[in-house]
């Protein structure tokens, strides 16, 4: 599920925290795990906004991550090569 848009691109690290923190908690998932995976996505933004490299790891086990390293517009602020994404078992 993809947060409403104000716009089809972020420029603005506010406006990044906006955009991810219009992700809700998914059922079942633990909402300090979540602030985690919000934080992390605020740092790849951070790392995108100043046109630099975000050189933690974006392997991770919830696909609505991934969605929160996209603008609304879908383009991705990663390479797609820099991460596996979500695969069910």
């Amino acid at each position: 599920m993809r947060p409403i848009a104000i716009s089809h691109r972020i420029a603005s690290i506010e406006a990044a925290r906006l955009h991810v923190a219009g992700f809700p908690c998914p059922e079942g998932f633990s909402h300090f795990a979540w602030k985690q995976l919000q934080q992390t996505a605020i740092s790849a933004w951070h790392a995108h906004l100043r046109n630099t490299t975000f050189r933690g790891n974006l392997n991770f086990c919830r696909p609505e991550f991934y969605d929160m390293l996209r603008h609304p517009d879908g383009l991705s602020i990663v390479s797609p090569n820099r991460i596996r994404r979500y695969q069910a078992a």
